[in-house]
């Protein structure tokens, strides 16, 4: 895609993103964020912070945040809705994270992974910024373990990719995330047909 066509497909996606997501993140999508993000605290990296959604559940005197996205049309939208309150946008890329090893007590990572360019990479990155003992929390689709779904998950992609900024339908998140992290606690939930992973993990040392 050409620079100027790439920049203005990001301003649209950013002008419409809020509005069509609006019912889902109000009736599904909030209220599992709620219960993933519930107690996270400390020097937080929300990674693909986007329009900030998760901002509300994050944002305590005691927490110190990082909001981080690769988009600057999205990351307005962030600031405009109040990003910069109680933390700091910046823009960066997930396989490229601009911080020190150990840098974060907690990282978020909520229905990103599907849209980078380079899961394991940005899955590596996560790992170095995580301080030792730090908690990854994750929200992710995931390609279904029904057959028939799988299937039209990965027919679909192709098409989906275009037109939602670079969303794969078909990716095994979860069995990703388990060759560099230990899980904590997990729970599985189906959103739309699109089976959803949602855990908290630890690295591995």
């Amino acid at each position: 895609m050409k620079a100027s066509l790439s920049r203005w497909y990001d301003r649209l996606f950013a002008a419409v993103y809020d509005p069509l997501l609006a019912r889902t993140e109000k009736e599904t999508l909030a209220p599992l964020r709620a219960r993933l993000l519930d107690g996270v605290g400390g020097t937080i990296l929300d990674i693909g912070s986007g329009t900030g959604s998760n901002r509300p559940f994050l944002d305590r005197p005691e927490n110190r945040t990082v909001f981080l996205d690769r988009s600057f049309a999205m990351m307005r939208k962030g600031v405009e809705k109040g990003l910069g309150a109680r933390g700091f946008p910046v823009i960066g890329s997930a396989s490229a994270l601009p911080f020190a090893d150990e840098s974060f007590d907690a990282i978020v990572v909520t229905l990103v992974l599907c849209s980078v360019d380079d899961p394991e990479a940005s899955l590596l990155e996560i790992r170095r910024t995580l301080k030792r003992n730090g908690s990854l929390f994750l929200m992710e689709h995931v390609l279904s373990e029904s057959p028939s779904v799988a299937a039209l998950q990965k027919m679909a992609t192709p098409v989906w990719k275009v037109l939602a900024a670079g969303c794969h339908l078909d990716r095994t998140t979860g069995d990703q995330v388990r060759h560099l992290f230990s899980e904590e606690q997990s729970f599985s939930q189906t959103i739309g047909g699109l089976p959803f992973h949602i855990g908290i993990y630890r690295k591995k040392l």
